[in-house]
């Protein structure tokens, strides 16, 4: 297996524009690669990863097999990692013939990309609900011609080959199609035009992809939608629920109540709602077309209050004269969380810790968003359970105690069950509102490891985020990478919110 070896800071690609590489390589990281194959003009090289590539500050790695491109004037690369003898996947790519029976076309060369796992799952719940699934080809019911869709509203195969009527796919390779189109045709193109993409979260990124499946990728900038682009231009997210409500197709009373419907729906998941219930308080609120007129009306003339960027949230609905930071947005509505503010000063920080989104946020002392990784603060037992003991983290206020051994910088780890139970690092969670001591809990940490990983899986950097007795659980290196420069920089308070 040849290596590669970054000369200066490079990136990969997923596909042949620079701008668009999405995973960093520092300068003198070596990756090992099965291939590298020159393109035919003076566009980007294409390469083959042979083993898994955790990027710095990554939390989703590239398996084994992905293929990305890259400019090999930036890497030292050895004869025998070039592979000329193959065409470029530009030229290779096979043609759009028809088969001679029904079926899905070639997968393009990068569709080894797990594409699905980078989606967020309120997209799906809005897209599906919406799109629904046809396993056999129909035609527009616009046009009664093209395009021919099939599948989860797929006009085309992953090859970029139409669909065509006689097609029929199994439910599986429907869902395939679906996550591989999203997230390739829709989800990054939005990532790349739309600014400030990166302080939204999740749901809101969700709301714009739906928006997106059902206008376009390319809507954003577009001479037809100039008030959404102007609102997402200028940070003015509060007016995004009004603007997207004027985008309904005119073309008959059900279209305009259907689209009505999708487009509150998709409003209500910017500001926070689950996608279930944005659905279903759409069909309530929205009968007719002039409830939808009423709807596009009332948003842009009395905009949402729990809107905003999770870049720098406002202290919101922090109890009234408690002080200190308590960064909760409009994700956090309807949990339960900490009672009073952290008393941060300047070098500490706060983890927020939402347990209907698994996920940890970071906050400097000023509120202002630092990262955002997966975590599980989820027990034995419902999703809504934390007052018995082996249930999920109590909500409240803590803050990071005592460091446990440093496991990751020991060459021989021990191969006990603690080591596997804790991974890499492990910190106590001090409670600072009595949430532990009322509910007879006690012992209640943040760590990484996981014992049904098994090992070596519980030592991965990436393990698998399994639910503990309690405690909150993070991936291994997203401790070392992320926890534990804030936990030496100042103190650590973490904000834990859960379902009631």
């Amino acid at each position: 297996m040849p290596y590669i070896t970054a000369r200066e800071d490079a990136g990969l690609s997923p596909d042949q524009t620079a701008s668009a590489a999405d995973s960093y390589v520092p300068a003198g990281k070596r990756l090992g690669v099965d291939w590298i194959r020159p393109s035919d003009d003076d566009a980007l090289a294409t390469v083959c990863l042979a083993g898994r590539y955790t990027y710095p500050g990554g939390t989703m790695p590239l398996e084994k097999g992905t293929v990305r491109y890259l400019n090999p004037a930036r890497f030292q690369i050895p004869e025998d990692a070039w592979d000329r003898a193959e065409p470029s996947p530009a030229s290779s790519a096979p043609a759009a013939t028809q088969p001679s029976a029904p079926q899905p076309a070639t997968p393009i060369p990068f569709a080894t990309e797990p594409s699905g796992a980078l989606l967020p799952p309120e997209l799906a719940a809005l897209t599906h609900h919406y799109e629904g699934c046809k396993l056999e080809a129909y035609v527009d019911p616009k046009t009664k011609a093209e395009p021919i869709t099939i599948g989860w509203g797929s006009t085309f195969y992953k090859n970029g080959s139409k669909i065509r009527l006689g097609d029929k796919i199994t439910q599986a390779e429907a869902d395939e199609l679906y996550e591989f189109i999203c997230h390739q045709r829709f989800w990054k193109v939005l990532e790349r035009q739309i600014p400030f993409w990166t302080e939204m979260n999740n749901k809101q990124r969700s709301a714009l992809c739906s928006f997106a499946y059902n206008l376009g990728p390319d809507f954003y900038g577009g001479n037809d939608f100039n008030t959404i682009t102007a609102n997402l231009r200028d940070r003015n997210w509060a007016a995004v629920p009004g603007s997207l409500m004027l985008y309904r197709d005119p073309r008959s009373p059900a279209v305009v109540v259907g689209l009505g419907r999708r487009r509150r729906a998709e409003g209500l998941v910017w500001i926070g709602v689950d996608p279930a219930d944005a659905v279903r308080q759409a069909e309530q609120e929205i009968k007719s077309a002039e409830d939808a007129k009423h709807w596009e009306q009332q948003l842009r003339k009395n905009p949402p209050t729990l809107v905003g960027s999770t870049a720098k949230l406002s202290p919101g609905p922090s109890p009234a004269g408690s002080g200190g930071l308590d960064p909760r947005g409009s994700e956090e509505n309807g949990l339960i969380g900490p009672k009073i503010a952290a008393p941060v000063k300047p070098g500490d920080s706060y983890l927020l810790v939402n347990d209907r989104d698994q996920d940890m946020e970071a906050y400097d002392h000023n509120g202002e968003l630092l990262w955002r990784v997966p975590a599980l603060a989820r027990g034995q037992g419902a999703d809504n359970i934390w007052t018995r003991i082996e249930t999920d983290t109590p909500p409240g206020l803590y803050k990071l105690g005592k460091l446990y051994p440093d496991y990751e910088q020991n060459p021989n780890p021990p191969r006990s069950r603690n080591a596997m139970s804790y991974g890499w690092f492990s910190f106590d969670m001090e409670e600072l509102e009595q949430q532990e001591v009322k509910l007879l809990r006690a012992g209640i940490m943040l760590h990484g490891g996981g014992t049904g990983c098994g090992w070596p899986g519980a030592w991965a950097p990436n393990q698998q985020l399994l639910p503990t007795l309690g405690c909150i659980r993070l991936h291994n290196v997203d401790l070392r990478d992320k926890v534990l420069p804030l936990y030496k920089q100042g103190t650590v308070y973490i904000g834990v919110f859960q379902e009631p």
